[in-house]
């Protein structure tokens, strides 16, 4: 955990190609665990349920693109085992020109069950309602101005991106 505390707001910023290569969900998916535990590509297909070959594939992808890196090889009777971390969990596109108006936005490909679904939709409307409180408490002592928040849950193709 101590990784994760250490770099949790770090954002790498990625070109046009490396950003293709991060739409792919299980291609998130695995930057996200490989960025808490380094893994091999078998072990991180038994996690994720997938093919090891289909997963080597992906590490390999993201390899290429510069998003992963080798973190350590072990050799145990012959068998080289190679173990990838991932650079980062947050991705920029300096290049991104945002839509007029736009200040901030912020998106990512995860996996969710029904149930996780619902628990981060409850809560991001629990954070619309405590940012509208904050603000109206705020009124007479802070400048401010009109900002339209938007929350949207999009299926996602793991095709996607490959």
């Amino acid at each position: 955990m101590e990784r994760k505390n250490k770099n949790r707001r770090e954002v790498m910023e990625v070109n046009w190609d490396q950003q293709k290569v991060l739409s792919n969900p299980l291609r998130s998916r695995l930057i996200a665990m490989l960025y808490e535990k380094p893994m091999t590509p078998k072990q991180a297909a038994d996690v994720v349920g997938k093919n090891p070959g289909t997963v080597y594939y992906h590490i390999q992808q993201l390899l290429k693109h510069d998003i992963l890196e080798v973190e350590r090889v072990d050799t145990e009777k012959g068998i080289v085992e190679k173990y990838y971390k991932a650079k980062a969990m947050l991705f920029k596109n300096p290049e991104k020109v945002p839509p007029a108006g736009h200040v901030d936005g912020l998106s990512a490909n995860v996996y969710l069950s029904k149930k996780l679904m619902d628990q981060l939709s409850e809560e991001i409307e629990d954070l619309f309602f405590k940012y509208g409180d904050l603000s109206f408490k705020e009124k007479d002592h802070e400048e401010q101005s009109p900002y339209l928040i938007e929350f949207l849950i999009k299926e996602s193709n793991e095709e996607e991106g490959e």
